[in-house]
């Protein structure tokens, strides 16, 4: 019961609300319309902001509207500075600790996402992930006992988020990750700010977590789905209106060491690099969800794909680590 439960939740959800590229749209004929584009760097990827409407003007100040926005959820929901989800961390083992409504439900969003997926996701990898330093000019890989002491710290199960009390209670020593939901759901609120100032048509696109409205010049938004190894081929190009898509893969943040490559998404179950599939495509309405799938299916590889078919509106594709690539029903229609 608690299953059926969860998926119209997450169902719910998704229907309120290499990386992917948007793909040249063939011309239509239609009124004159002006098109702006404003580009920055945020969440740890470039940020590309575009609308399309009658007045310039309207749409420079939409633009510049997300992009504060999109910035105010990385400052809420960032561990690489001090933010309230830090500040959450650094009170683990104190009981019910008062977060945000927004933090709280993101939190529990993610804890809900780890339980449809047994744990493929789970947000309080953190435990095992600050092992790891994809960035350091040396990188090194932890030990078998290094990474057997910090998964004691890694359990979506032990972490409680009363919803009506906005608090989160954070077993002592634990500490929460949303870099798998949270620039997902940075995209979701820039595209809400976009809509709030009377754009009807336009993209947000952070680093591969994209979500489209309307048109572009007629057309829906054609995405590109590149080849996780060889990056001037293309798999798919996928037209999308109203909706997200978020590619996930192991060719963004890796190191290599001894000819074994090791990339920055983990599995939280082993704390090492997940090695389920190269890259996974997921579409959804709601980018936030569909960043969490996608991470998912980066870790648990094909299989994953009755995740995505159990719920509706989403579609899904996957290239396995042979190279083999698996879609939904769906998407292959």
């Amino acid at each position: 019961m608690r299953s059926l439960g969860l998926l119209a939740a997450l169902a719910i959800a998704a229907c309120a609300s290499s990386p992917s590229r948007p793909a040249e749209a063939a011309p239509a004929e239609r009124s004159a319309s002006y098109h702006r584009i404003r580009k920055f760097g945020a969440m740890g990827t470039e940020v590309v902001l575009e609308a399309e409407g009658p007045v310039p003007e309207r749409l420079e100040r939409a633009l510049l509207a997300a992009e504060v926005e999109l910035r105010r959820v990385e400052d809420v929901m960032t561990t690489w500075r001090d933010s309230p989800l830090m500040r959450l961390n650094a009170s683990s083992g104190r009981g019910p600790v008062p977060v945000s409504e927004e933090l709280a439900r993101m939190i529990q969003r993610a804890l809900d996402v780890a339980e449809l997926t047994g744990g493929a996701f789970d947000p309080t990898y953190k435990g095992a992930g600050d092992l790891w330093d994809f960035k350091a000019e040396h990188p090194r890989v932890p030990s078998a006992e290094e990474l057997e002491a910090a998964l004691t710290r890694v359990g979506w199960a032990r972490v409680h988020v009363d919803l009506p009390a906005s608090t989160v209670d954070l077993p002592a020593g634990m500490a929460i990750g949303l870099g798998g939901i949270a620039k997902g759901y940075g995209v979701d609120r820039a595209m809400d700010v976009l809509r709030e100032h009377g754009v009807e048509h336009g993209i947000v696109n952070a680093g591969g977590d994209l979500k489209a409205l309307g048109q572009r010049e007629g057309r829906p938004w054609r995405i590109a789905i590149q080849h996780p190894r060889d990056r001037e081929a293309l798999l798919a190009a996928i037209p999308v209106s109203n909706t997200a898509l978020v590619t996930s893969g192991d060719y963004e943040r890796f190191f290599e060491l001894d000819g074994v490559r090791y990339h920055h998404i983990l599995d939280p179950r082993t704390g090492a690099p997940a090695r389920g599939c190269m890259t996974a495509t997921v579409v959804a309405p709601d980018a936030a969800l569909a960043d969490a799938l996608a991470t998912a299916l980066c870790v648990e590889g094909p299989s994953g794909l009755r995740w995505i078919e159990a719920l509706p509106r989403l579609e899904a594709l996957v290239v396995d680590m042979d190279g083999k690539v698996h879609v939904t029903a769906g998407l292959e229609r």
